[in-house]
């Protein structure tokens, strides 16, 4: 009996409609396994299915979206024994960039069944896992006014636009991270478990999926200029110079707002909450089959 994949796929992630999604499930099944293909139909449900999938005794889920999508898929399967595959139709592909997953779609379907699996690092977010990266203040906010209309025109080079608005428009308060090894203050703090951020580029360039350790950019200026300054070190694949930012890694940390003002919490794109957050790694939490090691 052919083995079974559950393809969960996101009607709106990128291009991924109903009818390419039964293409994906048809290349996936030339390859000799059975496809059970489920779309998604509210925010959330893909972590559903994902778990029904696993209930099921599922050995891979297949998932067909973008980066908001496989995050929902990982938080559904996150400690349990089951392996994670990539279609990415999502509009940036952070993920599967990290992981050399090929951006075509009939090479990502042949990897997605006869592809071996890797042990990666989770992050978490209080109870929200992630596996790129967390983003407390600034960014959550660029996130929360991006135009999703401006994001499908865009695509990466919307979230800019957005940030330049947010700079101009919004307070950032003193944020406060306390880890084992120390305490620091800033303005705007990025968690990264991986060195790709909004696509091949990112704040902490010496981040691994499998080190078992979160790397930290601690902003400490908020005008305009410090702020340039960052995003493009940031394109760069750069570390700012202290003391702009403050870099340490640690495998946990708090990160509370002193002034007790909401500052905004996002993991892998999509908002979660708000201060304050415990954050932390699980060393080798989810078995994803991936292009070369991440």
């Amino acid at each position: 009996m052919a083995e079974t994949l559950t393809l969960i796929y996101n009607p709106i992630a990128g291009s991924c409609g109903e009818r390419r999604a039964m293409r994906i499930a048809a290349t996936l099944e030339t390859y000799g396994v059975a496809v059970v293909p489920v779309g998604t139909d509210a925010p959330g449900a893909a972590c559903h299915l994902a778990r029904q999938a696993a209930d099921r005794g599922h050995k891979r889920i297949v998932i067909a979206g973008g980066d908001g999508t496989i995050n929902e898929v990982v938080n559904g399967i996150a400690g349990r024994d089951i392996e994670l595959a990539i279609i990415p139709v999502g509009t940036v592909n952070v993920l599967a960039k990290a992981l050399s997953i090929p951006l075509n779609v009939g090479d990502a379907c042949r990897l997605a069944v006869n592809g071996e699996s890797i042990a990666i690092d989770l992050g978490r977010a209080g109870t929200r896992y992630f596996t790129l990266m967390a983003g407390v203040g600034f960014d959550a906010l660029t996130i929360k006014n991006l135009d999703p209309i401006l994001k499908r025109a865009l695509k990466g080079a919307a979230f800019p636009i957005s940030g330049i608005k947010t700079l101009v428009t919004e307070e950032l308060p003193l944020i406060n991270v306390k880890w084992d090894g120390g305490e620091t203050e800033g303005y705007f703090v990025v968690v990264s478990n991986s060195r790709y951020y909004g696509g091949r580029f990112g704040p902490a360039p010496l981040a691994h999926m499998q080190d078992g350790l979160l790397d930290f950019c601690v902003l400490k200026e908020k005008n305009f200029t410090e702020m340039l300054r960052f995003w493009i070190s940031t394109i760069r694949k750069e570390q700012l110079e202290e003391p702009l930012a403050e870099y340490f890694r640690a495998a946990a940390a708090e990160i509370t707002c002193p002034s007790g003002s909401p500052v905004l919490i996002q993991t892998d794109g999509e908002i979660i909450g708000e201060l304050p957050v415990d954050i932390s790694l699980i060393s080798g939490g989810l078995k994803v089959c991936a292009g070369i090691g991440a």
